[in-house]
């Protein structure tokens, strides 16, 4: 065989060695770069607006982000054993108290039973009218939005708009968090007042 036509061959089978082991590891090599259950979630929610959900509150009533399509709306995912939780719970509450008619904490509790959710919100006295609490114990709607790790919330706007997520604990009554608030009720109801 003449030496051209054997480099050419050793060339074609190197290159063919190469693909077929590319091929068989590259999934285990690219396998940290695939986006998360999450961050496909977030990005969909960026693009689409974040989903609705139908849910039961804790007084027995039907549980909606339509019903509050003209408010701000906290949605957070939270549990009484969770530390974290436990810990933005009251600065959560001092912040809803800000803003009555803005805007409505809608608490999703992933407990695992219904007996410490209640308990949990006893001790905190988390009356408030525009607070609504559900229990999603298997935590469906927290699929649905990707949540993985608790605490874990949403700020949306009217039309169901993802404003910003805020993965972990916060601090919801610093001087810092209530400017935030205060432009984005300004911003967001002077939006749909001119929206009418």
């Amino acid at each position: 065989m003449k030496p051209v036509v054997k480099g050419i061959l050793t060339v074609v089978v190197l290159s063919l060695l190469m693909w077929a082991g590319w091929a068989q590891y590259r999934d285990f090599l690219t396998q940290g770069m695939k986006p998360t259950e999450g961050m496909v979630a977030l990005n969909r929610m960026s693009q689409e607006g974040v989903p609705n959900f139908e849910l039961i509150d804790i007084a027995g009533e039907p549980l909606s982000l339509d019903d509050y399509d003209d408010r701000i709306i906290l949605l957070n995912f939270w549990a009484s054993w969770c530390e974290p939780c436990v810990a933005e719970f009251p600065s959560m509450m001092r912040l809803l108290r800000r803003y009555p008619d803005e805007m409505v904490l809608l608490a999703i509790s992933a407990d695992h039973n219904e007996e410490e959710m209640m308990a949990f919100l006893r001790v905190f006295g988390a009356e408030e009218p525009n607070l609504r609490v559900a229990w999603d114990r298997q935590m469906e709607v927290a699929r649905l939005y990707g949540t993985q790790v608790l605490p874990e919330s949403y700020i949306i706007g009217p039309g169901r708009r993802l404003i910003r997520k805020v993965a972990g604990v916060e601090d919801w009554d610093t001087p810092g968090a209530q400017q935030y608030f205060a432009e984005i009720v300004e911003r967001e109801l002077l939006q749909q007042v001119s929206d009418d």
